[in-house]
Order: structure tokens, then sequence, then C-alpha cells
């Protein structure tokens, strides 16, 4: 039997108390957040977070960007060393991530540094134990699918998040002209961001608007053929982030508490659908 969890992103409820947000998404039927604590808008404590994720049964992966500003690559590759080791030792504090989803490096990066920063998330998830997917993002290395097949061939432990809209984004098109390339990287993606993109933007304004079915439908195609494939190689857990994003990916109506209300329309009616049209055998 196939399981397929779901994840909401804490991206966009910074500003909710932690007890309201992990009641309300635990309420609305998924298995865990997704969470970039460098995000977080007020003080924290990390054993209390995970204290409270633990009482729901919720479980919780990690989305990652270097923060702050790195003067050159040498800074950078510093930056990624420690924060991801920070992050893949959260477990110290309570539950340990189930997965960091990284989105490393720049567009510009030559293969010499990309392979750079490959080693040191491969040494952390060593040193950790925690998975290290790489995000495929528009501004990271991995924004278009073209720059994979160079470094997959140096670099065949490859893990991906996919977040396809970013790929459709960057190359104003639905890939129809590279569908065997896409297919064949099926096969390295371990979760999924649910975000549904178009060739001009990487985020449509309202999944649920009918004139938008066709792209929806597009991208439900690419994850109904990933969940295929992976199920017929024996994988039977997969996870998904219905990750429909606040501004500005959202068009802000200029008011907070207006703006998250609609980003958990979105995302929940992205869910909804899923459970309604993915199939699992």
């Amino acid at each position: 039997m196939v399981d397929i969890q779901f994840y909401y992103p804490r991206w966009g409820a910074e500003h909710v108390a932690w007890p309201a947000f992990l009641d309300r998404v635990k309420a609305a039927g998924y298995q865990g957040i997704e969470w970039y604590p460098f995000g977080e808008t007020k003080p924290f404590d990390y054993a209390e977070v995970l204290a409270a994720l633990a009482a729901r049964g919720l479980s919780y992966s990690i989305v990652f960007a270097v923060s702050g500003e790195a003067r050159n690559f040498e800074q950078y590759q510093q930056l990624l060393q420690e924060q991801l080791v920070l992050l893949g030792s959260l477990g110290q504090y309570g539950q340990a991530p189930q997965f960091i989803s990284a989105q490393v490096g720049r567009e510009y990066y030559s293969t010499e540094q990309i392979m750079a920063c490959l080693a040191i998330c491969a040494s952390v998830e060593q040193q950790t134990g925690v998975a290290i997917y790489q995000e495929t993002h528009r501004n990271k290395w991995p924004y278009g699918i073209h720059r994979i097949p160079s470094i997959l061939a140096q670099y065949p432990g490859l893990k991906l998040t996919l977040d396809i809209s970013h790929w459709y984004c960057v190359s104003e098109s639905f890939l129809e002209d590279q569908q065997d390339l896409l297919t064949e990287l099926l096969d390295l993606v371990y979760h999924v961001h649910t975000r549904v993109g178009h060739t001009q933007g990487s985020q449509i304004s309202d999944v649920s608007n009918p004139l938008f079915e066709d792209i929806v439908k597009q991208h439900l195609a690419v994850w109904q053929q990933y969940i295929f494939r992976q199920v017929q190689q024996g994988r039977t857990t997969f996870t998904m982030t219905t990750e429909f994003g606040p501004a500005p990916y959202l068009i802000s109506s200029g008011n907070q508490a207006q703006d998250y209300e609609e980003q958990w329309r979105q995302n929940l009616w992205i869910k909804a659908y899923l459970l309604n049209n993915l199939k699992t055998a």
C-alpha cells in the first residue's frame, strides 16, 4: 500500500503562534510541516517547537538556503557547512528532521564549485544522519533541467527535491522537448514541492481557477509519473509539501491576515486535488 504524507509550509505563517499553527495543520490532515528556522520573525526555542510537533504527532522537514551574505565562495562554503550541521543536528532537541531540502549555490556557479558544495552536503549528511536533497530552484545551481546531467555524471548519488515550477519558468516551456530527460530524472526525486507554475512565472495565482486547469493537470501528470515509476521500484512512502507560497509569490492584498488565509486555502485545495486525483496503484 502506498502512503503519501503531506507537509504544510511554515513559510508564510511565521507570524502565527506555534500552538495555533500546528493545531490547524494537524486538523487539516497533514502529517508534518516544512520549516525554515532562519526565517522565523520572533524568538523561539528549538526544543519547545519540536516538543509541540511531537505532542501532535507531526513530523517535520527542513527547507534551507544559506542565511547571511557571503563575500566570496570560501565564505559561502563555510556558512553552508555550519548551517547545515546546525539544522542536521536538531535531533539533540527532540525529533530529528525527516530530511533537508537544500537550495544550494547559485545559477552561475562553475561545475567545480557545485561539486564542492555537494561534497559539503554529503559530509554533513554522513555526520548527522539526516538526508539532504538538492531542491530544483531558480537562482540555485539546479535552476534548469539542463544543469543536471553533467553534475549527475560526476555525482551519481544526487538526490532531488523536485519543484518543477521553476524548471517550467526558467525554460519558458513545459519541457515538451525534454520529456525523456525529465522521465529519467524522476528516479532521483525523493521529495516533491507541489507548487504549480507556468511558463512565465513559478506560481499561478489560483490553483482552483478553471482557467488554469490545464496547467494544474500538466503538473499532476509529472507527479503521477513520478509516483508510478518509484512504486515500480518498490517505494511505498512518499512526501509532498503543498508549497503555494506567500507574497511575493502570492499576489498580496496588502493585508497579512487575508494573505495568510488565501495561502491556506490554496494549499488545502491542492492537497485535496492530489488526494482525489493521484493514483497510487
